[in-house]
């Protein structure tokens, strides 16, 4: 087998990523049942050594749900989210993939796994993987495109 070897650091690959993204999510069940289906809007950009992330989950019937993250570089190839409500750090597997454990600190017994792949400059795909007190309990499928030309709103 191949060695994987990064030509890009972290930095890099992330700012690659800045702007907006449009894209589905569905959740699954770990038997693999549909669970729930519906549009986001994911708003990126990159301040220095800051991450500012927005995700805005777009469920029919309902109002906007809308979730700010910030992060912090440590190094070119070192990425930590870190607030009071929840960390994670994001570590670049390959040029083309990303991986990134979290958790949200009100529900210790909850973790999260998101494996990113950067299909294009345009499409990508991310998987989240999430365990409640050590068992898998839902899976999530995101599939998003870039919006050409598309701004992410400046918030601090």
């Amino acid at each position: 087998m191949e060695q994987i070897v990064l030509t890009k650091s972290l930095r890099e690959v992330l700012t690659s990523l800045t702007g907006v993204w449009e894209g589905t999510y569905t959740h699954l069940a770990p038997d693999g049942g549909v669970l729930e289906r519906f549009a986001s809007r994911q708003e990126t950009r990159l301040d220095g050594d800051r991450w500012f992330e927005r995700i805005i989950y777009l469920r029919d019937g309902h109002s906007p749900e809308v979730l700010d993250f910030r992060a912090r570089f440590e190094g070119d190839d070192d990425v930590v989210f870190d607030d009071a409500a929840f960390e994670g750090r994001s570590r670049l597997v390959s040029d083309r993939h990303l991986l990134f454990p979290y958790r949200w600190k009100g529900q210790p017994d909850v973790e999260l796994v998101e494996l990113i792949t950067l299909v294009d400059d345009d499409y990508r795909t991310r998987l989240w993987e999430r365990f409640t007190s050590g068992a898998l309990d839902r899976l999530t499928v995101i599939e998003e495109r870039r919006v050409r030309g598309g701004e992410p709103e400046v918030w601090t």
